[in-house]
C-alpha cells in the first residue's frame, strides 16, 4: 500500500509540473504569435543541426554550452562556425517579423534591443517561472545589447538546462542578428 501510495504522489508531482511547462510555453507563444514561434523553431533546427556539425561527439547539452565557450574564447580561431542560419531560416526570420520583434536600429543604424517587442513580452509573461530567464530578462531590459561575453558568462553562471525550451531560445536568439 504505502508504495502505491508513493508512486501515485510521483505521478501526481510530474503531472503538475510538466503542465505548468505546457502552460508557460503556451503563454509566451501565444505572446510571440504563430508565425514567428514557426520562425523561432526554424532558427533553433539550424542552430542544433550546426551543433552536431561542429560538434559530432557531443550530446546537446554539452554541446550548447561548448558553443558558449567557443563563442568567447580567445583561442577560437575559425568564427565561421558560429554562424548557423540558412538562407532560408535567415528570411523567414526576417519575413516573419521575429527579428523585428527582437532587434531594433537606432538613428545610427546600431542595433538595439527591442524592449517592447513581442520577444521581450512574452519572456515577461513567464520570467517569475525560472531564475535564468528573470535574470536573463532583467539584464537585457537594464543593459540592451550586451558583449557576447558578458551574456555567455550571465547564462553559464545561472546554470542552464539546454534541455529547456527556454534556455535553448535565450541562447540562439542572443547570437542571431
Amino acid at each position: 500500500m504505502q508504495k502505491l501510495l508513493i508512486i501515485l504522489i510521483l505521478i501526481l508531482t510530474f503531472s503538475c509540473s510538466q503542465k505548468q511547462t505546457d502552460n508557460r510555453i503556451t503563454e509566451f507563444e501565444k505572446v510571440l504569435g504563430e508565425r514567428e514561434t514557426k520562425s523561432l523553431n526554424l532558427l533553433v533546427s539550424d542552430f542544433e543541426k550546426n551543433l552536431r556539425k561542429i560538434y559530432p561527439d557531443l550530446l546537446t547539452e554539452k554541446a550548447y554550452r561548448q558553443y558558449l565557450t567557443d563563442m568567447i574564447s580567445r583561442s577560437t580561431a575559425d568564427r565561421n562556425k558560429f554562424q548557423f542560419q540558412s538562407d532560408k531560416t535567415n528570411t523567414e526570420f526576417n519575413e516573419s517579423g521575429l527579428w523585428d520583434e527582437i532587434y531594433t536600429k537606432d538613428s545610427v543604424h546600431r542595433l538595439q534591443v527591442n524592449r517592447v517587442g513581442k520577444y521581450m513580452r512574452a519572456l515577461y509573461e513567464i520570467k517569475d517561472s525560472d531564475s535564468l530567464i528573470k535574470k536573463y530578462w532583467n539584464a537585457r531590459d537594464a543593459a540592451g545589447m550586451m558583449q557576447n561575453e558578458l551574456v555567455v558568462n550571465g547564462i553559464l553562471s545561472s546554470k542552464p538546462d539546454f534541455n529547456d525550451y527556454f534556455h535553448k531560445r535565450i541562447v540562439i536568439l542572443e547570437f542571431s542578428f
